[in-house]
Formats: structure tokens, C-alpha cells, sequence
């Protein structure tokens, strides 16, 4: 029997920690976002039913991430200290997770000003990331051969080149996450939910292995991400932005690259997987047939809604397939550890 009560508590608190200053800090940046007039702008080429939201305040993220931020760091400083907590590889994934969210307020500013939804140039964000990503991983310690079931065991025998394919697949994982979130952050709460669940999921798998530091981290991220939820479920009164998606997409990459959980985050946040292969089938598709599609539009939500699917369902659906999918990467985790 689980008895571990000092990390449970410390794991709790973080989750509660992180819902309520989401839910105070969003109400906040709502109230500035509508008198500042800072609106969400639609993609014309979405789906129709989208171009009601056009004008739906938007930057929710300058709530969501710092709350997370603010309420692991809140849990964790007790947990190593003021010296040690400075050294922590905890922060660096704060730390990261900050500077993936600061590229989205740009990139959100950027459709404001301009009054359009491309914002900052793709292939300049991307350049972008890849730096940050990869500023992160040559920070850390390539965990050879710390567990059986990490990727660094599988790479620990080649030396200095396994220590490169880890980190070359840590910089994938968290540009990959950060992406696959911004793709999934597309209808009223389905973001939010789906990284909520993924990060409890983690959390629990932490807790149970004697990770309670991490396991903290993950639980703010549910925490945050179920508290932004409060004005972000259907009807949204607020999105998240890119400086919400890229930020979050950043922490859940960044915390499974540090536990070297990789495939743990592609098990449960198979929805994040989908979404992205969608785009990448359907331009791969396009561009092999010469403006045939593949599917009626993607990412792959945008398909079901154009099929019938209400927002609220959808959520639904997609909530049962990531918990479906976190429940089975639980299993596995539990029987190979």
C-alpha cells in the first residue's frame, strides 16, 4: 500500500495550488483582455462555425503557464531548498516551459497588431524553439542506464553518440509537444482538457515511483490546466493563445525528456500524436497529389466537426481517448517498473 504521505500531500498541494491561481490569475487577464480589446482572430479557411468566436478575447495563457509556474515552484522550494532549488532541473523545466510561452505572446502579439491569425512567421518560430529546446537538453545529465524502461538505457552503450540520438530526441519531444498542443488548441477546451489529463496521469506514475518533485510538476499542470478550464470550457470566454499551447506543450515535453519518459508521453498524449500526424499527412498528401486532401481538414478535430460532431462532444470523445490511452501507459509503466 501506497504510504507515502509527505509526497502525496506535496503533490496535492501543487495541483491545488496551480487550479486556484489559474482560475484568479485568467479572471484577471479576461477583465484586462476585453478592455484592452485584445480578441482572438479566426482562420478564414476554418471551419464556419468558428467565425462566430472571432472578437472571443484571447492571451488566456499569461494566466494559465504563470500559474503553474508559480505553484511548483511555491511546492518545490520546500522540497530542495533556496541554494539547491536554483540547481534544480525542476526549474530548468519551468524555466523552459516560460521561454516557449514567452515566443507565443509574441506570436500572439504579432496577430493582434496585424489584426490577421498568421502572426510570427513558421519557420522562424520553429528555428526558435529548436534553439530553446535544445539550450535545454545540453543542460541536462543524459540518464544512461537510471532505468530500464528510458530511452537513455537503450543508448547507453554507445557512447557519445547515444548521448547525441538523447538529446537529439529530447529537442524533437519538446518542439514535438509544444506543436502538437498549439495544433490541439483549436476547439472551446479541448487543449486544456486533454493536457489536463495527461498531466495527472504523470503525475501518478511519478508519485508511485518515488518521484514526488516531478510528480509536483505534473500536478500543477493538471491543476492549471483544470483551472483555466473554469472560462475556457464551451462557450469559451477566453483562449488560451499560443503563448497557452506553446507554453504547456513545452512543460509536458520538457518533464518527460528530464524523467526520460519519451514514449510515456506518446502513449498518453496519443490525441497530441493524431493531431499532429494529421497535418503532416494532409500537407505530405497535397503536396504529393497536387491539391488533393486527404482529409476534409485538418488538424484532425476540425475533420470530425465538419462531420457533425458538436465542440462539447468532441471534448468528450477526445477526454475518453486520452484517458483510455493514459490508463493503458499507466499499466505498462506499473509492469515494467
Amino acid at each position: 500500500m501506497y504510504t507515502d504521505w509527505s509526497a502525496l500531500r506535496s503533490v496535492t498541494g501543487a495541483f491545488l495550488a496551480a487550479l486556484v491561481a489559474s482560475v484568479l490569475l485568467t479572471r484577471v487577464v479576461l477583465s484586462i483582455a476585453r478592455r484592452r480589446e485584445l480578441r482572438q482572430q479566426e482562420r478564414e479557411d476554418g471551419p464556419a462555425t468558428h467565425l462566430t468566436k472571432q472578437g472571443t478575447p484571447s492571451l488566456g495563457g499569461l494566466a494559465l503557464v504563470p500559474a503553474i509556474v508559480l505553484a511548483a515552484a511555491a511546492v518545490l522550494l520546500p522540497h530542495y531548498g533556496p541554494e539547491r532549488f536554483g540547481a534544480s532541473p525542476a526549474l530548468l523545466v519551468l524555466a523552459v516551459g516560460a521561454l516557449f510561452a514567452l515566443l507565443g505572446l509574441a506570436d500572439d502579439w504579432a496577430k493582434v497588431r496585424g489584426g490577421d491569425s498568421r502572426g510570427v512567421k513558421a519557420r522562424w518560430r520553429i528555428l526558435i524553439e529548436i534553439g530553446l529546446a535544445a539550450g535545454f537538453v545540453c543542460l541536462l545529465r543524459v540518464p544512461a542506464g537510471d532505468s530500464s524502461w528510458g530511452f537513455g538505457a537503450l543508448v547507453s552503450g554507445l557512447g557519445p553518440y547515444g548521448d547525441l540520438l538523447w538529446r537529439a530526441l529530447g529537442v524533437f519531444v519538446v518542439v514535438g509537444a509544444a506543436n502538437a498542443v498549439n495544433f490541439t488548441d483549436g476547439v472551446d477546451g479541448l487543449a486544456a482538457t486533454t493536457v489536463a489529463i495527461w498531466g495527472g496521469v504523470l503525475a501518478l506514475a511519478l508519485l508511485f515511483t518515488g518521484n514526488p518533485a516531478y510528480a509536483a510538476l505534473a500536478a500543477a499542470i493538471t491543476g492549471g490546466a483544470a483551472g483555466f478550464l473554469w472560462f475556457n470550457s464551451n462557450k469559451a470566454k477566453i483562449f488560451m493563445g499560443d503563448v497557452g499551447s506553446l507554453g504547456l506543450g513545452a512543460l509536458m515535453g520538457a518533464l518527460a525528456v528530464i524523467t526520460d519518459l519519451q514514449w510515456f508521453l506518446a502513449l498518453s498524449g496519443v490525441v497530441f500524436i493524431v493531431e499532429v500526424l494529421s497535418v503532416v499527412l494532409q500537407v505530405t498528401y497535397f503536396r504529393a497529389t497536387k491539391g488533393k486532401r486527404l482529409f476534409r481538414m485538418t488538424p484532425i478535430h476540425h475533420a470530425f466537426e465538419l462531420r457533425g460532431w458538436s465542440e462539447p462532444q468532441l471534448v468528450a470523445r477526445f477526454a475518453i481517448i486520452g484517458l483510455a490511452a493514459g490508463g493503458l501507459a499507466l499499466m505498462l509503466f506499473g509492469y515494467y517498473t
